[in-house]
């Protein structure tokens, strides 16, 4: 296995990860809306690197997908940085989400 398919199965590998949390972190979200206990706006503040300004997480998720598709066509290094950043983000924030209301 090459380097670059090695990175691209640990990009793909992390991203479905994220996916199936951001669902169960979404409907959570879901839930906290309707008993008026999430008033923010987005989940990353504007400085976070993200095109997407969403209260859910499914439009990041998305977002790390598109660049993802962009770096297996290019194999752009400054794109692989950026989409292990948003990743990194993405693990971290969610992981602090399920912490915060598993703790409740």
């Amino acid at each position: 296995m090459t380097m670059t398919s090695a990175i691209n199965q640990q990009l793909i590998d992390n991203i479905s990860i994220i996916l199936k949390k951001s669902l169960t972190a979404d409907a959570t979200l879901s839930d906290f809306r309707e008993n008026k206990k999430a008033g923010f706006k987005a989940i990353f503040t504007e400085d976070a690197g993200f095109e997407a300004k969403a209260d859910t997480f499914q439009p990041y998720v998305e977002e790390v997908a598109d660049d993802l598709l962009k770096w297996q066509q290019t194999q752009d290094q400054k794109l692989l940085i950026v989409l292990v950043k948003k990743i990194e983000q993405l693990f971290q924030v969610l992981a602090n989400f399920e912490s915060s209301y598993q703790e409740k």
